[in-house]
C-alpha cells in the first residue's frame, strides 16, 4: 500500500522560517564577534588614561587621602579632549613692594618693571614711580612724577625706552581728569610734556601703531559713561611731531581698563569695563558712589 505524499507547508509558513533562521545566524555571528574581541587587545582604543602619577607603580600610600591633601589619581577622559602633557608652573614670591597700589599703572623694559602712581588708600594717592628689578628681586631707584600727573587711571604704553602716559584721574576718591600727557625718559630719568587730548578720560585703551600713538575709549568726565572717542598722535624717539591730536574711527564699545596690543599690524582692543564709581553729588572731597558693570567684548581695527 502506497504513503501518502507529505503536506506541502503553506508560503507564509516558509517565510516565517527564514526570519527565524536568518536572526538566529546574526546572534552566533554577534556573539564570536564579541567573544573574539574580548579576548585580544584593541589596535584603535577610544579612551586615554591621563595620569598625573610616575609610570613606576606607586606604593599603596601613595593611593590614600591625607589631611589636607587629596590625591589626584588618573583622570580617564575621551582621547578626542586629551591634553598635550606641559611641564607644572610654579608661583614664587618676589620681594614685597615698597607701598600698596590700586589703580596705579606698570610698564616692563627688560629687566625693569616701572610702577606709576596708584591709590595708597581711597583717600590718598601716590606721586612717584617704583622700580623693581627683576635681575636681583629688588626694589629701588624711586622719583616723583610731574605735579601735574594723573594719580590713577592712566593710560600707558612704551616704546621700549619711553613711556607716554595718557590723562587719567587727578586726585583721590572719584576726582575729576586731566588732559595732561607726559613721556618719560626710562634713561635719564626726564619727564617732557605732550600736547592735552581735546578732553580728558579715565583709564583709556593706549597703545603705539603704525608710528602714532593711540587713545581709545575710556570714562567720560562723570566717571561712569563710556567713552568711544579714538585719538591719534605722532611721535618718534618721546617726542610729538604734531601739535594736535588727530581724530579716528571710534571704537564700537567704549568704556575704561580695556587691554590694548598691536597683532600682525592689528590693533586690538579687549574686553574691559562699562561704568563705574562716580562722585557724589555735592561731596566736597568728591566721596565715590558705588556702580559697575563688566564687558567681554573684542573690537579689532586693521
Amino acid at each position: 500500500m502506497a504513503r501518502p505524499a507529505a503536506k506541502a507547508l503553506p508560503p507564509k509558513h516558509l517565510v516565517a522560517l527564514a526570519v527565524v533562521a536568518i536572526l538566529g545566524l546574526f546572534l552566533v555571528a554577534d556573539y564570536l564577534w564579541a567573544s573574539s574581541r574580548s579576548a585580544a587587545p584593541s589596535i584603535w582604543p577610544s579612551r586615554v588614561d591621563i595620569s598625573t602619577r610616575p609610570t613606576a607603580s606607586p606604593p599603596p600610600s601613595a593611593n590614600k587621602q591625607t589631611k589636607g591633601n587629596a590625591s589626584t589619581g588618573s583622570m580617564d577622559i575621551s582621547a578626542t579632549f586629551a591634553d598635550l602633557r606641559a611641564p607644572e608652573l610654579q608661583w614664587e614670591q618676589m620681594a614685597e613692594a615698597p607701598v600698596p597700589r590700586l589703580d596705579g599703572a606698570a610698564i616692563q623694559i627688560k629687566n625693569l618693571l616701572f610702577v606709576f602712581a596708584g591709590y595708597g588708600t581711597i583717600n590718598y594717592v601716590h606721586s612717584h614711580v617704583d622700580i623693581y628689578n627683576f635681575s636681583d628681586n629688588t626694589w629701588g631707584g624711586k622719583f616723583d612724577m610731574p605735579k601735574e600727573m594723573a594719580h590713577s587711571h592712566l593710560g600707558m604704553v612704551t616704546d621700549g625706552r619711553y613711556i607716554y602716559v595718557v590723562t587719567g584721574q587727578y586726585g583721590p576718591q572719584c576726582r575729576g581728569p586731566t588732559a595732561r600727557n607726559f613721556v618719560l625718559d626710562t634713561e635719564r630719568k626726564e619727564w617732557h610734556d605732550l600736547p592735552p587730548l581735546p578732553v580728558p578720560r579715565y583709564a583709556p585703551a593706549t597703545q603705539l601703531w603704525r608710528g602714532r600713538l593711540h587713545v581709545m575709549g575710556g570714562s567720560k568726565e562723570d566717571r561712569h559713561e563710556p567713552g568711544v572717542e579714538h585719538w591719534s598722535l605722532a611721535v618718534k624717539d618721546g617726542k610729538a611731531l604734531e601739535q594736535e591730536w588727530r581724530s579716528e574711527i571710534p571704537i564700537p564699545r567704549g568704556g575704561p581698563h580695556r587691554a590694548c596690543v598691536v597683532a600682525n599690524d592689528k590693533l586690538l582692543v579687549i574686553g574691559g569695563q562699562e561704568g563705574d564709581f562716580m562722585a557724589k553729588p555735592g561731596s566736597p572731597i568728591f566721596k565715590c558712589v558705588r556702580r559697575s558693570e563688566m564687558s567681554t567684548q573684542i573690537s579689532l581695527l586693521h
